[in-house]
């Protein structure tokens, strides 16, 4: 009996033995299989949003199982890593922002209408000129005396704006401007530059008008004849009038040696300011708007365009007298696709002149006069050959103006319209 009942027993504690061991060893392996398996590495590892969420609904569970692999210093929560994305996010700098707009002010200039600021302003431009989209800032209630200055190109950077909300006056001492001096403001191979702004560009022509070697203030060609090196019997004679002052600028009136001693006798300053000089001159420049301004009292020309792509001028305004000579408006020259419109044009000589070269204008919303009205010529120099193509004039007030509309040809003249 004590033998029977002894057989059965060993065997059921050996089997229940081996039971509790697979039980055992089941248990474990699955502990360390959530604990380290591909599973949650490769969760943690190709999405961290989601490894964050789930950092943050079992924060208590993972601390349990670092704790138990002795691993805790090792492995850090995903909600600790979190600021280092928005210090990433952060927005970078804006252009215009400080570091790209340059003051004239901090410079060296003064601004008290008295001191000559041209070197504050060439120094502003250099530093301008490196930066892209930068902004030279010609600041309001302030009054600067600037002489004859290059904005130059072609190494500047792109879309550079010339932000004018104060007033630049011009020199009326004729020894600063020398002789040969086409241009006051001048900016040269440039592209994408804005000049915009509530300023006032004052040329301050009043001094120049009065010494003008030929006063047209009336339009009338008739009465503006001189002589082509005194052979009137050779050639006929050529009108003397803005086409030859203030619409070719490279070009001066020939007059003969009797008639320049004449005007030298008359006045001593008209060797000095017979060239002719233009308040803003663009020249050889892509994408160009003038916006805003106010030029004033130019000497002759208000507002030239030589050898430009891509010219808008808008809500811009001209203020010189009736009787101010050769002051054009707006000079087109060898420019193409050209806009103009909402603008104010008060002169002494055409509100807008198109020359040579010139194609793809559209002018339109004009207001006009006083002044001698929109022009294309003269055309045709010299029998030379002219190309103006694609002009388009409409919706133009014209008021106190001595003329529309009109084309201005020379004799024996190859024009092309």
């Amino acid at each position: 009996m004590y033998v029977k009942m002894k057989g059965p027993s060993f065997r059921g504690l050996t089997f229940m033995l081996a039971v509790a061991f697979l039980v055992w060893s089941f248990s474990s392996e699955g502990c360390h299989g959530r604990a380290t398996g591909k599973h949650w590495r490769q969760n943690r590892e190709a999405l961290p949003a989601l490894s964050s969420k789930k950092g943050k609904t079992h924060n208590h569970g993972g601390a349990h199982k670092g704790n138990h692999h002795g691993g805790a210093s090792k492995t850090k929560p995903p909600s600790r890593k979190m600021p280092k994305p928005d210090v990433s996010r952060s927005p970078p700098p804006q252009k215009g922002s400080r570091s790209s707009m340059f003051n004239v002010l901090d410079f060296g200039a003064r601004g008290d209408g008295k001191t000559d600021d041209t070197k504050a302003f060439q120094d502003t431009w250099t530093a301008t000129c490196k930066v892209t989209a930068s902004t030279f800032i010609v600041p309001s209630k302030y009054v600067f005396l600037v002489g004859p200055i290059s904005f130059s190109g072609p190494y500047c950077q792109p879309n550079i704006v010339f932000q004018l909300d104060g007033k630049i006056i011009a020199p009326t001492d004729f020894k600063v401007w020398g002789r040969g001096l086409f241009q006051w403001l001048q900016f040269t191979k440039l592209m994408g530059l804005t000049i915009q702004g509530n300023g006032i560009i004052d040329g301050r022509g009043s001094v120049w008008w009065q010494v003008s070697s030929f006063d047209d203030t009336i339009d009338h060609e008739f009465k503006l004849l001189i002589p082509l090196n005194s052979s009137v019997q050779e050639k006929p004679p050529a009108p003397a009038r803005s086409e030859l002052v203030g619409k070719m600028p490279r070009i001066k009136p020939t007059v003969s040696d009797i008639e320049l001693v004449s005007l030298f006798v008359k006045h001593p300053l008209t060797r000095l300011c017979s060239f002719v000089v233009q308040a803003l001159r663009f020249y050889g420049s892509f994408n160009v708007t003038v916006t805003g301004i106010t030029i004033q009292n130019s000497p002759q020309c208000h507002l030239k365009f030589d050898n430009c792509i891509g010219v808008l001028v808008h809500d811009f305004s001209v203020s010189s007298p009736s009787d101010s000579p050769n002051t054009d408006g707006i000079h087109l020259q060898n420019s193409k696709d050209v806009l103009i419109h909402n603008t104010t044009l008060s002169c002494g000589d055409d509100c807008i002149s198109i020359q040579t070269g010139c194609s793809n204008v559209y002018v339109h919303n004009i207001n006009c006069g006083p002044g001698h009205g929109i022009s294309i010529g003269s055309l045709g120099k010299d029998n030379t050959k002219a190309c103006v193509s694609n002009i388009t004039v409409r919706d133009v007030i014209m008021h106190n103006t001595m003329n529309g509309v009109r084309i201005k040809t020379w004799q024996a003249s190859t024009i092309r319209l």
